[in-house]
């Protein structure tokens, strides 16, 4: 299984549209700001499966504000971040959330600064800004779950490349 992790896309939407049909993953996780971004990418892809989380510029979305999901036996803690206290390359409290719910990642956003973290065993994992990067290229994360392995993960840039971050 391929999933695409983005966050903060603004309403700029292209490059993830783009980054979908390059490299056609089986399930698009948003982390918020903005929603009815996320809801576009289902649409358009409907046998995409796209989870997705509000941020603190999704004013009027029904979204949870965070979520556990699970795919392929891992367990994946979902959250803009900002109720977590997520500020620049710190995660605030989305370590520990992941830990009470026995997630093996946690995905944030709302920094718009890509990083990667791993903390006894759990991947903390912020994709960056697909849109409106703070530091670096336009960034989203990939990887890929494989009987229950976490595999080949990636930040790639708005054109699918592999980056460091």
């Amino acid at each position: 299984m391929n999933i695409l992790v983005f966050s903060d896309s603004h309403a700029k939407i292209i490059d993830m549209f783009s980054l979908v049909e390059h490299v056609s993953p089986d399930c698009v996780i948003h982390l918020g700001d903005y929603t009815d971004d996320a809801k576009t990418l289902q649409l358009s892809f409907p046998n995409i499966k796209v989870y997705s989380v509000r941020g603190n510029n999704d004013y009027t979305s029904t979204n949870p504000l965070s979520s556990v999901i699970t795919l392929d036996s891992i367990k994946i803690y979902i959250t803009h971040g900002h109720m977590e206290g997520a500020i620049w390359s710190n995660y605030g409290n989305v370590y520990s959330i992941a830990k009470k719910f026995n997630c093996n990642m946690a995905f944030y956003g709302h920094t718009h600064c890509a990083n990667h973290i791993i903390k006894n065993d759990i991947q903390i994992i912020n994709p960056g800004s697909i849109s409106f990067p703070r530091k670096g290229v336009a960034s989203c994360f990939f990887f890929e779950i494989k009987n229950g392995q976490i595999l080949n993960t990636a930040f790639l840039n708005t054109e699918g490349e592999h980056i460091s971050i």
